[in-house]
């Protein structure tokens, strides 16, 4: 029989890429002395670092996982998993002994060992790493461009928009005839009808009904 010793992932990918960020990886040990460590990760870690934000909790980018642990019996194709919590699963083994099946779940072994990380699960964190840092400049400055535009645009319109405080409109007041007071009585400054005529030659008053100047003679008008 080959050896089932070492480690198994489940991949639940979200079919958009970068697998650290965006899917779930549940992770099988099994170690030579019959024990197993199964770790299930709860959530995507892109999921809960938004679900953390929407909780008003701090935001990291652990990933969520459950720690399960237990003994294993195998007993070909079939190995027992019985959790020290008291539950029971049981893996179908394939044939050539590269992957377990888990109820719904396939488990790929990824490497012999269970003392160090399998290299490729390595390098392909680090690869997703990269490109989500990549991303997020990418879309931090794109998000900055717009933010921008949008000022620019709030702005203009504020701009266009903006008008002068009003005028209360000033009465118009009809031109009045000036008048002299005396006392309580207003007398226009014009003369009335019949008052006596003055001379145009020396200036002198003409009495009422005289048609010449009593000073210098000349006809009054």
């Amino acid at each position: 029989m080959q050896p089932i010793t070492g480690q198994y992932e489940c991949v639940h990918s979200s079919g958009v890429g970068l697998d650290y960020f965006t899917s779930r990886i549940d992770r099988l040990q099994l170690h030579s002395d019959g024990r197993f460590i199964l770790t299930v990760q709860k959530r995507s870690r892109v999921t809960h670092a938004a679900h953390s934000l929407m909780s008003g909790e701090q935001v990291t980018v652990a990933a969520p996982e459950m720690r399960l642990e237990g003994k294993y019996v195998r007993q070909d194709p079939v190995i027992s998993l019985h959790f020290d919590n008291g539950g029971l699963e049981e893996a179908q083994l394939s044939i050539n002994g590269d992957s377990l099946q888990i109820g719904p779940n396939a488990f790929t072994k990824v490497s012999d060992s269970t003392l160090l990380p399998p290299t490729h699960r390595l390098k392909q964190d680090m690869e997703d790493i990269a490109k989500g840092i990549k991303l997020a400049k990418t879309i931090g400055g794109m998000a900055a461009k717009a933010a921008k535009t949008i000022q620019g645009t709030l702005q203009s319109t504020e701009g266009a928009t903006q008008t002068s405080p009003m005028q209360q409109s000033q009465p118009v007041q009809s031109p009045t005839r000036q008048t002299a007071t005396s006392g309580s009585q207003s007398i226009p400054q014009t003369p009335p009808m019949g008052a006596g005529l003055y001379c145009d030659q020396c200036g002198a008053r003409g009495h009422s009904g005289k048609r010449f100047c009593s000073n210098c003679g000349t006809r009054l008008t």
